[in-house]
């Protein structure tokens, strides 16, 4: 993997769509993010260690690899250059949370942390925190055969995007697109995609960078999701054929 100090900055070639006015959405495969700087330091507003978020529009989660008894999994983020930006470390223990994921730098320090601590028949929640334990946002799942429905709050539980896509009866093996709408879901402002085993997640580049950790943590999430039911439904098969 190619160190992100290594690479030379491009330059913006297009205007990604802006949050702001709302605009509609466009894949941002045309503007590449430019390189983080060797010592980006703390930006004002901004969580310690997300200061790289302000400069991206888009990332790719990939798997990197998982214990053979199923107690944990470990993915790449990486940005459109194909460059390391983070680690995404899942931890699974008896009597612990139901979903406890760490996020690093390269540096082997923590960022950010998403957990959900329990579950009832009609919604389910994961917290997304800064590294001191302070809540940025809140990822809620409604039960729905049919689509498969989240809600991206930010800490004072204000809906502020949607995520809408097929149900995981009817889409759970192959490629997937989830739509990133706005909270009263008129506008498609980005979009979450699960393709060849490896998730991509585009935001507006001027969202606020609380709500894009919540983005990041929401297709981690979408993938453990997934990852489950897939689980589940292998087992069944093979259940049935003994």
């Amino acid at each position: 993997m190619t160190d992100l100090a290594d690479l030379q900055s491009k330059p913006t070639q297009d205007v990604p769509p802006s949050y702001q006015t709302i605009a509609p959405y466009a894949p941002p495969d045309s503007y590449p993010p430019t390189a983080p700087p060797a010592d980006s330091g703390q930006l004002k507003g901004v969580p310690p260690g997300l200061e790289y978020l302000t400069q991206i529009n888009y990332l790719t989660v990939k798997e990197k690899f998982k214990t053979s008894q199923g107690w944990g999994r470990s993915f790449e983020i990486l940005n459109s250059n194909g460059q390391r930006v983070f680690q995404a470390d899942e931890s699974v223990r008896c009597c612990g949370p139901l979903y406890d994921v760490k996020i690093l730098d390269n540096g082997g320090n923590g960022v950010m942390d998403l957990t959900e601590n329990c579950a009832c028949a009609c919604t389910r929640e994961m917290k997304v925190c800064d590294i001191s334990g302070e809540i940025l946002a809140f990822v809620t799942l409604h039960w729905n055969n049919m689509v498969t429905h989240l809600s991206v709050k930010n800490s004072a539980q204000n809906v502020v995007l949607m995520i809408i896509g097929p149900g995981f009866r009817t889409n759970i093996f192959g490629n997937v697109s989830f739509e990133v709408k706005s909270h009263d879901e008129q506008h498609v402002v980005g979009m979450i995609k699960n393709e060849n085993e490896q998730f991509v997640v585009s935001f507006p580049l001027d969202l606020e960078v609380t709500i894009k950790a919540a983005l990041l943590g929401s297709c981690l999430y979408l993938d453990s999701l997934i990852y489950k039911k897939r689980s589940q439904l292998e087992r069944r098969a093979r259940h049935a054929r003994h």
